[in-house]
């Protein structure tokens, strides 16, 4: 489908676009994603139908935007929310030659690496709804729509939201690089893990992490989620009571569920840090943002996913 060219058409005959390869039905929802009475009640709604004034982005773009709907792609979004942190990747998955505020015919397109090139996905903007909520992903500023739409041309390009419901943050992080990944397990770590992680940061790659669990999120009483993919924000060492502390950043795609151990939002840990350097590093809101010892992230989680664009 020719972006450029359907919505030209679509604009020239004072239509919305409506996608006949992804049709607003239960067949792009999946057959077993949900019990078929709730299937049934799945309403399709434009932002425009609900919205008086809804953008496709709104101040940039930023992990913070993304809240994980009933969809179990939290290996995705995990992907999404470093993405987000590396704008020479975003800016080739997300195009900026679309919105709202012009030119809106109700058609967007977004951009995935798959088996060695770039596949331009045209989708129209109708999303799916259950009881007046979002299925899918939601934005946390009601009025912006990049992470639902970017998701929708996601499920389309593996067929189906269905599709998305489990997967490995290790694909999802190749579909929008185009780059080489490498993982490490956490149960048997790199000596050098520290480092890696400041290597990685250093030349902005994308980071992402895993927990196992068969009991897919099941939260434990320490915060963590099991069978729950979470992105990798951020690796330092610090000044700790007259030593050295190793400290990393999660982000979990749910928007909100924290770490409740040491170096936690709220913990006894930051007293001790340079005031300037924690405020710096230190943001205590419920946003599903978390720092925690290095030892502790070895325990917690399972895998470790790193991606570049260059090995």
């Amino acid at each position: 489908q020719d972006f450029k060219h359907l919505r030209a058409l679509c604009l020239s005959q004072g239509l919305l676009f409506e996608d006949d390869t992804f049709p607003a039905d239960a067949s792009s929802i999946g057959p077993s994603l949900l019990p078929a009475d709730e299937l049934r009640q799945i309403e399709w709604k434009r932002p425009t139908e609900f919205l008086r004034n809804p953008y496709l982005i709104m101040d940039g773009v930023s992990r913070f935007d993304i809240i994980q709907g009933e969809i179990g792609d939290c290996w995705m979004l995990a992907a999404l929310g470093s993405l987000t942190m590396q704008k020479r990747f975003l800016e080739n998955v997300l195009p900026k030659d679309q919105g709202f505020q012009s030119n809106y015919a109700g058609i967007f397109h977004f951009r995935f690496w798959q088996f060695g090139e770039w596949v331009d996905v045209v989708i129209d903007d109708r999303l799916p709804f259950l009881n007046g909520s979002y299925l899918s992903v939601h934005p946390r500023t009601s009025n912006e729509f990049w992470p639902s739409l970017l998701e929708k041309a996601y499920a389309k390009l593996w067929g189906s939201y269905q599709n998305l419901h489990g997967g490995y943050i290790s694909d999802a992080l190749v579909d929008f690089t185009g780059g080489v990944q490498v993982q490490f397990s956490l149960k048997d770590p790199p000596p050098d893990l520290e480092d890696i992680l400041k290597a990685a940061g250093r030349s902005q790659c994308l980071v992402g992490c895993s927990t196992s669990g068969r009991m897919r999120n099941t939260v434990l009483r320490n915060g963590i989620v099991q069978g729950h993919a979470y992105t990798v924000t951020g690796a330092v060492k610090i000044r700790y009571k007259n030593n050295w502390e190793h400290i990393i950043r999660v982000w979990n795609p749910w928007g909100q569920g924290e770490w409740k151990g040491p170096w936690s939002d709220g913990s006894p840990e930051w007293d001790y840090v340079e005031p300037e350097l924690k405020e710096e590093l230190y943001r205590n809101k419920n946003d599903g943002e978390f720092w925690m010892s290095c030892g502790n992230f070895q325990k917690q989680f399972s895998w470790l996913c790193i991606c570049n664009s260059t090995p």
